[in-house]
């Protein structure tokens, strides 16, 4: 690694209560879901129609909006080890996998998405 991502992973999370509190606001104001996740193009319609309005998108462009492509969602091996401090509950058994919100700081699925959700940059190594 060229750069020095150290401010990253010093970022420190909320504890297991807090980050049920802000996964429910997140939930309640920002169209947090689907609450059961699947990669099925069929699944969930009413969820995706109903966020691709609130998007002013697509439907088959919210689905492509995952928290796994967004600029908040940091699922880095440094991010995961710290989320083990917080225990597993229902929410996390079908998201298809863990990270950390840094908009609304709390712990959500590379599968789920909500409105707040910003395109992540890519860069290749060259």
């Amino acid at each position: 690694m060229s750069e020095d991502y150290s401010a990253i992973y010093d970022m420190p999370i909320v504890g297991a209560a807090e980050n049920k509190r802000n996964r429910q606001g997140v939930a309640d104001n920002w169209a947090l879901g689907p609450e059961k996740t699947s990669v099925d193009p069929k699944a969930n319609k009413p969820y995706w129609k109903r966020l691709a309005g609130i998007m002013s998108v697509a439907e088959q462009e919210a689905r492509r909006r995952f928290c796994a492509n967004c600029e908040y969602f940091n699922n880095t091996p440094e991010m995961q080890k710290k989320m083990e401090s917080i225990p597993l509950d229902a929410f996390d058994m079908d998201g298809g996998g863990r990270g950390y919100c840094h908009k609304f700081d709390f712990i959500c699925h590379n599968l789920r998405t909500c409105q707040a959700w910003e395109r992540k940059p890519y860069e290749a190594e060259e």
